[in-house]
């Protein structure tokens, strides 16, 4: 049977939040049956006022960040939200430098295919007029073309670095994405036979004339892309040292079911790797705001109830603004002096539930427990043991006990 911290661990990895009485509802349940449950999540659709065009004035663009981190934080935000922001932090584009419209359509584009065929997702993402634009395809004629998507495709989005294609590979695949362009009155995206290179290219030791669907066929033909994919989802969720063997494993998982995401995150989260690796990875502020808001049982993390854009931006990571087209990086920054102090001014600004007053034991292990730590450290629990000496519960000791959870080193980590 799971234990209480294994169930814990698989929560805060596949979902944004440990929310109370998750853990508990996991009682004498096998920790593969949890997985499985949490594998057959589908997501949350977007609604048909939310797939519409939004006229993004700079009020409402402000509030996107908040209402993003608002869904991450609901109970029934699990897997396929999580996905989403791994792709979100994969094949990247910032706001502030292409269309706003746009980005909420690539937004779209995203939650649709996160859970779903990697093939699909990456032809799309392709003609994406975010990323057209963003990486500077759109308008690229073939007979000088801008050679930056095409570079980023290979390198960052589906081969990794120095992974078998030479720089001649990059000019001719740089021809053959040629053509594009994105409408900026209306938003859609074109294609010019007139500015594509149609003539037969040299790219990746085939020489023919290419469309877009022989060109993504090449890419992900190609020995180290389905290893690469399947390496920086396993960094993500999995986050423990990755051999050679396993990302070989891995790809072939992939490979061999058609691109099809959800059989290798099956084969991820099942292994002994991910059920053991407890606590490997430091929390980004994304995933410490949603989980912390989820125990202080905040309703709402919008503009006007929750934490406002200018706490997020504080954090160093606003949704919609990664800092290049690499994304941001998953290491130890994120649990930085600075981190601290940010977290814990945040948390100052929140008020405690009455649902959270009513229902927690304000004592050191039930706050701990409410916080999904199970295994805590000697000094941590110290610590809120001398607290709550000095800071009795009559004086607000459930929140200082809150407040110290969620600063804790064991809550920085996932």
């Amino acid at each position: 049977m799971a234990t209480a911290e294994q169930v814990a661990h698989t929560l805060r990895r596949t979902s944004f939040a440990v929310h109370p009485g998750q853990v508990s509802s996991f009682a004498d349940t096998d920790i593969h049956d949890v997985i499985d449950e949490i594998l057959s999540d589908e997501g949350w659709a977007l609604s048909e006022e939310e797939t519409a065009s939004r006229n993004l004035e700079d009020a409402q663009w402000d509030t996107l960040p908040s209402e993003w981190i608002d869904r991450m934080m609901q109970p029934d935000a699990k897997l396929h939200e999580r996905m989403v922001w791994f792709w979100h932090n994969h094949f990247t584009t910032n706001r502030q430098e292409t269309k706003r419209s746009l980005v909420w359509r690539q937004h779209q584009t995203i939650r649709r295919h996160a859970m779903g065929n990697l093939r699909d997702l990456a032809r799309a993402i392709i003609t994406d007029g975010a990323m057209l634009h963003f990486l500077d395809g759109s308008g690229s004629r073939g007979d000088a073309p801008n050679e930056n998507f095409s570079r980023e495709f290979m390198e960052l989005f589906m081969l990794g670095r120095n992974a078998g294609y030479t720089e001649r590979d990059v000019r001719a695949g740089a021809r053959i994405l040629s053509g594009w362009y994105v409408d900026w009155e209306t938003d859609d995206v074109g294609f010019s036979n007139e500015d594509n290179y149609a003539r037969p290219v040299e790219f990746l030791g085939q020489r023919k004339r290419w469309n877009l669907d022989s060109y993504l066929d090449a890419v992900m033909a190609q020995p180290t892309c389905a290893g690469h994919v399947a390496g920086k989802l396993h960094d993500y969720f999995v986050s423990t040292p990755l051999t050679d063997e396993r990302r070989n494993e891995l790809g072939e998982v992939l490979r061999s079911n058609n691109w099809e995401l959800r059989p290798l995150m099956s084969e991820m989260l099942h292994h002994d790797d991910f059920v053991n690796a407890l606590g490997v990875r430091t929390r980004e502020p994304v995933e410490w705001l949603t989980a912390a808001a989820a125990i202080f049982d905040l309703e709402n993390v919008g503009e006007d109830e929750g934490f406002k854009f200018w706490q997020i931006y504080q954090t160093g990571q606003v949704p919609f603004e990664p800092p290049n087209v690499a994304g941001w990086v998953n290491d130890e920054r994120w649990s930085s002096a600075s981190q601290v102090m940010v977290r814990g001014n945040t948390v100052l600004n929140w008020q405690v539930s009455d649902r959270v007053i009513n229902s927690v034991t304000p004592t050191p292990e039930a706050v701990l427990a409410h916080c999904g730590i199970f295994s805590p450290s000697e000094s941590t629990l110290n610590a809120l043991h001398e607290a709550l000496a000095v800071q009795t519960e009559y004086d607000h000791g459930l929140e200082l006990l809150l407040t110290m959870a969620v600063l804790s080193p064991e809550f920085a980590t996932i």
